[in-house]
């Protein structure tokens, strides 16, 4: 093989645990909320599930429900912040549920394309999607864990792998798919290809 061929990643994400603004139906966004306690007990199903994997680098979110997690789930290891690894911005409707703004104009506006038009005060899926990957590609090779968020990590895979995002009634996000907190999607990167291996993945929440 060429040594100009650039070496393996395997890359991990996972969602944090579950905050109580979760709970509650309130969207995060960059507010810093703490994981609750339902959120620590599925970081530490996680750790058990972890134990006994080797990571060359450990990545996070700089706020607190993701880097707690990390931190939960992988005790004393170096781990690496990184602003781009936020959840989507929310602006104006950080804090609010959906309910309290069914009937916002705002809110219907941004709702027909919440992937190329950010929420007020916010950003666009699409500008999260951006930093995700610029991140992502500036990954070495290795075995890389990444502790991020809901929106940001299924923003990032319509990126690399042309999902549609599409507006879901009732829904703030344009995502048909779900994903647990503390799950575990999986991909590699070889060449500068992306291959999707799993996706949420929570077997430990079920056992």
């Amino acid at each position: 093989m060429s040594d100009d061929l650039s070496p393996l990643l395997h890359l991990t994400l996972v969602r944090h645990g579950l905050t109580d603004w979760n709970g509650s139906g309130r969207w995060q966004g960059w507010t810093d909320t703490p994981l609750g306690e339902a959120g620590q007990a599925q970081a530490l199903k996680l750790r058990d599930r972890l134990a006994g994997r080797t990571y060359d680098a450990i990545h996070s979110s700089d706020l607190s429900r993701a880097a707690d997690t990390a931190i939960l789930a992988l005790p004393e290891q170096p781990l690496i912040l990184d602003v781009r690894l936020r959840e989507l911005a929310f602006g104006a409707f950080e804090g609010v549920t959906t309910d309290d703004v069914l009937h916002d104009e705002r809110y219907a506006e941004w709702q027909r394309d919440p992937w190329g038009q950010p929420a007020p005060d916010g950003e666009s899926l699409q500008e999260v999607a951006e930093r995700l990957r610029d991140w992502a590609e500036g990954l070495a090779g290795g075995r890389v864990i990444a502790f991020s968020h809901g929106a940001a990590i299924r923003a990032l895979l319509c990126d690399l792998f042309s999902w549609p995002a599409t507006p879901q009634p009732g829904y703030v996000l344009p995502f048909p798919y779900q994903l647990s907190h503390t799950s575990l999607t999986t991909l590699t990167r070889v060449d500068g290809r992306w291959t999707l291996l799993t996706y949420n993945d929570h077997a430990h929440l079920e056992e």
